[in-house]
């Protein structure tokens, strides 16, 4: 469909495929933001927040009702106009936005047919752009709507989010690992804005690394994620690297904490776990199937529910990434199947909990050809 963005002084509108322009209309008060749900029943917001550098577009998509009406026995339109505006946050003002143009009206139909309505809802996409001087907070939307010399207004809140900004962040310190025996390793992250924050730990006197995708707590901002080391680690100086990220802009924190590993002697009495791990293929051609599986153990029984995690290193790499988490059934067994792109070495994991122990299996190559 065609896009047309009228004006900085106009809003854009749209009939029977042409475009003039009325002016943009300033309030001095307050007036409800609502849909009237006669014209519009639904505006819907992809992702909106405030950019560190270049521009953001925030798609939106709005849901016409009885956009059609039958005349003289053809379908025309019942809806003739629609114009998109939005306001931002603490200001009066309403600024043009980008809409789509109606769609053309229905072909008659055939000699001797019964015309009728169509039954699909008439969708049209919009966008307005946020730019890194921008206030966050919530913002409107506000669509004109025009049926046959009457007109109403459809006003939706989006909540713009603010610039991606590291806080803080910490980690387990120090590490204690013991012989036989995984370490729970707590990272934490305060980060505002950010709708992803990946981390890596990384040994300062060795290759050894970890990479881990944090999941957000449900406390404002708080990122987290438990890892788990064993004495195969090396020990010393580490290094806790952040990655926050938000659209197509990122944030790098080089040294946001640093922690110590060291060797001691446990004095737990939790439960140790163990896994089993296998593939289906040592060898697979590109875009072919490979089905990793194995058993978890509870002690010496099944250690059923579990949810394990799946681990790839890429051959040359000296990272384990994340790949996959996979749920054991009753009888502890598990299994997944991916399309592996590269050559890598794959394993799985057991996350630890206060009464049981986490741990890692053997790792299994697959070539990919």
């Amino acid at each position: 469909m065609r896009l047309l963005l009228a004006a900085a002084t106009g809003a854009a509108v749209f009939a029977t495929g042409t475009a003039t322009a009325f002016a943009t209309q300033t309030s001095a008060t307050a007036v409800a933001c609502a849909l009237n749900t006669a014209d519009v029943t639904a505006i819907t917001f992809g992702d909106a927040y405030v950019p560190l550098k270049d521009d953001a577009t925030v798609d939106f998509e709005a849901t016409l009702k009885d956009a059609w009406k039958l005349v003289e026995g053809k379908v025309d339109r019942n809806i003739t106009a629609v114009t998109a505006e939005f306001q931002r946050v603490g200001e009066t003002a309403w600024n043009s936005a980008t809409i789509e143009a109606l769609p053309a009206v229905p072909a008659p139909p055939a000699a001797g047919t019964t015309p009728t309505l169509p039954t699909a809802d008439v969708k049209l996409k919009g966008s307005f752009k946020v730019t890194k001087d921008n206030k966050d907070g919530n913002w409107q939307v506000r669509l004109h709507v025009s049926r046959s010399g009457a007109s109403s207004d459809s006003c939706k809140e989006v909540t713009v989010s603010p610039q991606v900004k590291y806080v803080s962040a910490s980690v387990t310190d120090p590490v204690v690992v013991s012989a036989g025996e995984e370490t729970e390793v707590v990272v934490k992250a305060n980060v505002v804005g950010a709708s992803s924050v990946t981390a890596r730990l990384f040994s300062n006197d060795s290759n050894d690394s970890v990479d881990l995708e944090l999941s957000k707590s449900n406390t404002a901002n708080q990122w987290y994620r438990e890892t788990w080391f064993d004495d195969d680690y090396a020990t010393g100086s580490w290094t806790l690297e952040l990655v926050a990220a938000r659209g197509k802009e990122s944030v790098k924190i080089e040294k946001a904490d640093t922690f110590w590993v060291q060797t001691g002697t446990s004095k737990s009495k939790k439960a140790k776990s163990k896994v089993s791990f296998d593939v289906s293929a040592n060898k697979v051609k590109k875009g072919k199937k490979v089905r990793l599986y194995g058993k978890v153990y509870r002690g010496s029984s099944a250690y059923s529910g579990k949810m394990i995690e799946l681990y790839s290193k890429k051959k040359g790499s000296a990272s384990w990434k994340f790949a996959y988490f996979v749920k054991a059934n009753g009888s502890g067994k598990f299994s997944k199947t991916v399309k592996p792109k590269t050559d890598a070495y794959w394993r799985a994991q057991v996350p630890g909990t206060s009464k049981t122990y986490g741990s890692k299996s053997g790792y299994e190559f697959v070539d990919v050809r």
